[in-house]
């Protein structure tokens, strides 16, 4: 009986080392036929930013409505939606760690 359970053993341990094997052979193969497709980010260092950004939006829609030509001083006050960043700023470190800031945004709804 301890005759065989030495086989048994022996027998195992030989299916253990032949699957080990196969796997390494599967492992091998995919990494060759595979390649890992990198970012470009992961090469770079990127800063991105942007200052003093705003726009005006109105708020009334009038078709017969008629902006001042180029260079003139005339002006049609209507009420409109002002909105305005500082600046806004975004970094990446070789596509690990990345941040953005944003400083003084503001908006503002005018009547004229």
């Amino acid at each position: 009986m301890l005759i065989r359970k030495d086989q048994r053993a022996l027998e195992l341990a030989a299916f253990k080392e032949k699957t080990r094997s196969i796997l390494k052979t599967f492992e091998a193969g995919m990494r060759d036929t595979h390649p890992v497709q990198r970012s470009w980010l992961e090469d770079y260092i990127v800063h991105i930013s942007i200052r003093n950004v705003g726009f005006a939006f109105p708020l009334t829609h009038n078709a017969n409505l008629e902006y001042p030509k180029s260079g003139s001083r005339e002006s049609s006050a209507i009420p409109a939606f002002l909105w305005s960043i500082k600046s806004i700023m975004f970094e990446t470190h070789r596509g690990e760690t990345g941040q953005a800031k944003m400083k003084d945004f503001s908006f503002q709804f005018t009547p004229k």
